[in-house]
């Protein structure tokens, strides 16, 4: 976004957020973006979305904004500091007067000490600079306590400065006379020289001045001006799937992209991100997820492939048992130096030739054959172990691809595969609140289903099972999980009351729904007690062994009806 659709676009934050909302948590969400949790005076709830990735870069308020389970340093800086803050003001952090046009809006927050009553400043200086787009914490004296990115040359400790610029004109203040001079400069020198001349406001400029004539540059550009001003609404340009502008005034170059008009940039932003930029994301993402769990799979199947071949070299190994009872049992017929000897064989009632080392004794060549079979019968029990590793890893990495292909948001992708830090494989254990090192939390789990009193959760990913399972659920809950199938953790909690067996059919039909098994008529779910339920030892995250269990055999599709019938609905998912 450019300097004058910035421009207008604070004018209009200022304007909706001119209530002052009180600010609840910071969360982190795609890419380079992070988002704050707004409570407004009349009781309703907004966030504020800050990005730093392009086409979408920007500010934006929105009802709600997808959450990740893992935060960066500034968004936990951030919960520290601003949380129960007022945001008391929106602007351009440049001063048009002191001929600034940069790109960089400065939030204003004010907290109050609740013990103390001490007040305390912080400042949000946001860059949209394109690439090199930054957001910074900084105190009262715009000391920088922390930043979200790493590309500007603001260091945390230092005070911030505002990006360098070379001095140029006010274009809205310029005469016609000062802008022709200008503009009888080669267009390279332009932007060096006019200030808010942005590369899309330079091509706008440029397919007005290609129809009136280079020499009418001043006049056009005075009357572009103008209508950005005048220009009461925002544009989206796009075409093929891919936003192309998104711009607070008409774009005359871009006549031939398909356009949506909207009352706001706030609205255009929203609309951009909603039906093109999260679409699109989502789709690179669960692609890049997808690939590296399939790596992943073939990897582990090649392995897995490579230890049933050696098991079964080391499960022929019977025949090296039976070679040294021979020679013990024929020590007398074999001459000390042979390279071979033929014995009769008693399984087989014929004669066998079984050959040996000329350089050790008869004895020696039997005990080394014995030898032999006792390595191949502890290779069998390693081997063995190993092939139940690989296959239980091969089962989880199944599952993880299977809820990565269905995944609907972002934050339901693992697209990391390593197990987390666990303590112990109990309940409890492995905990990761908002303000860990690991900068990972624990998701905010809204049920899928509300029903007669009972709340129905389901994990969408590995790491949500996780938490689903060893961190929000508590002895009393019931555990669901569609048996020998991927599928998703469903957790039943009910307030009061004893649990029915209305209610944990429902659970299993829950169960059978978010699963691998889904378009099966049939499908066999595990439940117990979550106090049975444990993690694997080393396991990756969700990988869990249960006991007490019991199973019921129903049918997927009667979820269908249970999401229609409720007002929580599939929505929640």
């Amino acid at each position: 976004m450019d300097y004058l659709s910035l421009k207008k676009h604070v004018g209009e934050l200022t304007d909706m957020l001119a209530d002052r909302p009180l600010v609840v948590r910071a969360i982190g969400c795609s890419g380079r973006s992070f988002a704050l949790q707004l409570k407004r005076k009349g009781g309703g709830w907004s966030s504020l979305v800050i990005n730093l990735d392009n086409p979408d870069q920007g500010l934006r308020v929105a009802e709600t904004a997808s959450e990740l389970d893992k935060n960066s340093s500034l968004v936990r800086a951030a919960n520290r500091l601003l949380t129960d803050s007022r945001l008391i003001s929106v602007e351009l952090a440049g001063s048009e007067a002191s001929k600034r046009f940069d790109r960089v809006v400065k939030l204003h927050f004010v907290a109050i000490d609740s013990f103390f009553g001490n007040r305390n400043d912080y400042y949000l200086l946001c860059e949209f600079t394109g690439r090199i787009a930054d957001v910074f914490l900084c105190d009262a004296e715009y000391k920088i306590l922390d930043r979200l990115s790493r590309t500007s040359n603001n260091m945390i400790g230092s005070a911030y400065r505002l990006p360098e610029s070379m001095p140029v004109i006010d274009p809205c203040k310029a005469s016609i006379q000062e802008l022709a001079t200008i503009f009888s400069a080669p267009p390279a020198e332009w932007k060096n020289r006019i200030g808010a001349l942005s590369p899309t406001l330079y091509a706008t400029l440029l397919a007005r001045i290609n129809i009136a004539g280079r020499e009418h540059a001043g006049e056009e550009f005075a009357r572009l001006l103008a209508d950005v001003v005048a220009d009461k609404q925002a544009y989206v340009y796009h075409a093929a799937g891919k936003v192309l502008a998104i711009s607070g005034y008409r774009l005359d170059h871009l006549d031939k992209a398909e356009c949506q008009t909207f009352s706001s940039v706030n609205d255009a932003l929203n609309w951009a991100y909603e039906n093109m930029v999260a679409v699109k994301r989502l789709n690179e993402r669960k692609k890049q997820c997808v690939d590296k769990i399939a790596r992943e799979i073939r990897q582990k199947e090649r392995l897995l492939a490579d230890q049933h071949a050696l098991l079964g070299k080391y499960s022929d190994s019977e025949h090296y048992r039976h070679h040294g009872d021979l020679l013990i049992a024929n020590l007398y017929q074999i001459k000390p130096g042979s390279r071979s000897v033929e014995l009769d064989d008693w399984q087989t009632a014929q004669r066998i030739c079984i050959e040996i080392d000329p350089s050790r004794t008869p004895a020696a060549s039997a005990q080394r054959f014995f030898n032999l079979y006792k390595k191949a019968q502890r290779g069998i029990a390693e081997v063995e172990k190993r092939i139940k590793v690989l296959s239980e890893d091969l089962a989880w990495l199944r599952e993880q691809l299977w809820l990565a292909e269905n995944a609907e948001n972002e934050a339901d992708l693992l697209m990391d595969l390593e197990a987390p830090e666990l303590a112990s494989p109990g309940r409890g254990s492995g905990r990761d609140k908002s303000g860990g090192r690991s900068g990972r939390r624990r998701p905010d789990f809204k049920p899928v289903l509300d029903i007669d009193g009972c709340r129905y959760y389901a994990g969408r990913n590995a790491r949500q099972n996780d938490a689903l399972t060893f961190q929000m659920a508590r002895r009393g809950d019931y555990w669901f999980h569609a048996n020998d199938v991927p599928g998703a953790h469903v957790i039943l909690r009910k307030a009061e009351g004893e649990i029915s067996e209305t209610d944990l059919f429902r659970g299993a039909v829950l169960a059978a729904w978010f699963s691998f098994a889904r378009e099966s008529s049939k499908v066999p779910v595990d439940y117990a007690d979550v106090a049975h339920v444990k993690r694997i030892p080393g396991g990756g995250p969700g990988r869990v062994s249960y006991s007490h269990q019991k199973t019921l055999l129903v049918d997927p599709a009667a979820a269908k009806p249970l999401f229609a019938n409720c007002s929580s609905g599939e929505s929640n998912v």
